[in-house]
């Protein structure tokens, strides 16, 4: 698959030329160039997977739903497609017929079209394979978000690849991870309806005028002797202190049975600094249980003030507030489900990779493009182990700075190569910012060389601000004041 152009249109365009703007891209290599940032590379590609129908957060100053995109690529069996995307409705122009999809609901839908992949777990994996995103792209290694809410999984990659995809674990850790978060939801609403209630926010929501006085005169009478307990403590406080200069004023001293001499002061008087301590905390819980009393007579009193006229009308906010107080559920009962669950997936995962590596040649030919890619980047086994299941490992936190940079560039290709080894198909290679802090021009040139020499085949697109690439055959993009003219 390569994509040959994109149109953008603004939504309110008179069809100016000054209302549309077209890039157009070479079969090869695509360098996306400004000799400064913040001009619009990243959001030129980021478009890119936008007009392809995927679910890409808008940058900052271009809100993608503004714009309408026409996007025309070369998909399976080298068939051109035309996609024109408003906001989330596509249609989709080739070989003389015309269809309409729905996003995100139809997504799966449209990119089986287009890439001509029927088993979903693949269509789904693909993005996170041959687009490298700015900000999270070059530390996804092999599983995690690719951007977005768009996520990878190398284990459903190759089930997919493999064609395991019905497989029972791998649809039970799917329900699995569906009930953790509606379980997660179920406990937010229950940290919702605890703040609100602590702070008195729907006490009054249901009440009639007379209640709401009753509950005043309540708050009233719990607030006085909390008044009263708070004066005491702190009188005690005060004498403390002042019993402590007092002493030590006199500068006494006690002689114990073995001749030894000690001053009487607060640090030798035996519990003084615990009953302090005691006495601070004591009066701090009643401040707090005071602070949350004059919270609710406050709510109380605001809303005695309110037009009589208007007292039954609810915001939405109080309507909300109040159908959360009516809702009974138990938060320590949630979390013993969702930390029961939580290890059910874990088990769960790990039968999913046992699976996956059982007896499935993908593992190894996927871990030898990766050790092959590795090896000519400079890395030895120190950093890409011998063993297969290496290519599931957790441990990033050993890899770090230029090493983690190749390591994942020898993944994201290794993915690649496997997918097009085993569906034909050529994905382009999309590239944000391959140049990154801590990576050298010559492991830059590395890379770019294995590009140049393994996926020639490949179309190529590269957003940097440098342009000094050796490709021998490339087009240059090059932006200068801004990526939209309107």
């Amino acid at each position: 698959m390569r994509i040959v152009s994109l149109q953008v249109n603004s939504i309110q365009r008179t069809f100016l030329s000054d209302d549309q703007k077209t890039y157009a891209f070479g079969p090869n290599v695509n360098i996306i160039f400004s000799a400064k940032n913040s001009v619009g590379k990243t959001t030129l590609l980021r478009m890119l997977m936008y007009a392809l129908g995927y679910p890409i957060p808008s940058t900052r100053g271009i809100r993608f739903s503004d714009y309408e995109t026409v996007l025309t690529v070369i998909g399976a069996n080298e068939r051109e497609f035309v996609l024109t995307r408003n906001r989330n409705y596509i249609e989709i122009a080739y070989d003389g017929n015309e269809n309409g999809y729905s996003l995100p609901s139809e997504q799966a839908e449209l990119h089986t079209l287009i890439f001509g992949i029927d088993n979903l777990e693949v269509v789904e994996n693909l993005l996170g394979a041959f687009y490298i995103d700015q900000e999270k792209g070059w530390t996804l290694l092999n599983r995690g978000k690719v951007i977005g809410d768009i996520h990878f999984s190398i284990e459903s990659l190759l089930r997919g690849l493999s064609n395991k995809s019905n497989d029972e674990l791998a649809q039970r850790l799917a329900v699995v991870r569906r009930e953790i978060q509606k379980y997660k939801h179920m406990l937010d609403v229950a940290n919702y309806k605890a703040e609100i209630n602590k702070l008195g926010e729907t006490i009054y929501l249901d009440s009639t005028a007379d209640e709401i006085e009753s509950m005043l005169e309540a708050l009233y009478c719990e607030r006085k002797p909390l008044e009263e307990e708070l004066h005491r403590i702190k009188n005690v406080v005060r004498k403390n202190c002042s019993f402590e200069k007092y002493i030590a004023s006199f500068r006494l001293r006690v002689k114990t049975p073995d001749g030894n001499e000690i001053p009487v002061n607060k640090d030798t008087l035996v519990g003084y600094a615990d009953t302090a301590q005691l006495l601070v905390t004591k009066q701090r819980l009643v401040c707090q249980r005071l602070a949350e009393i004059d919270q609710k007579i406050q709510v109380l009193k605001s809303r005695q003030d309110k037009d009589e006229a208007m007292f039954d009308v609810k915001t939405r906010l109080e309507q909300f507030d109040s159908e959360i107080s009516r809702i009974d559920v138990d938060a320590l009962a949630i979390q013993r489900i969702i930390s029961k669950l939580e290890k059910e997936r874990k088990s769960l995962e790990d039968q999913v990779i046992t699976n996956v590596k059982r007896d499935n040649p993908l593992v190894i030919e996927l871990h030898g493009l990766i050790s092959q890619y590795a090896t000519r980047l400079g890395l030895d086994e120190k950093y890409v182990s011998a063993r297969t299941d290496y290519i599931f490992t957790n441990d990033l936190k050993s890899l770090s700075g230029a090493i983690f940079h190749k390591v994942v560039f020898a993944f994201k290709i290794s993915y690649v190569k496997l997918i097009q080894n085993h569906t034909g198909i050529c994905l382009p290679i999309i590239l944000d910012s391959p140049r990154g802090r801590e990576v050298s021009e010559e492991n830059v040139n590395e890379m770019m060389a294995i590009l140049s020499e393994d996926y020639y085949d490949h179309q190529i697109i590269i957003a940097s601000i440098y342009n000094s690439y050796a490709f021998t055959d490339k087009i240059v993009i090059e932006l200068q004041d801004r990526l939209l003219p309107f």
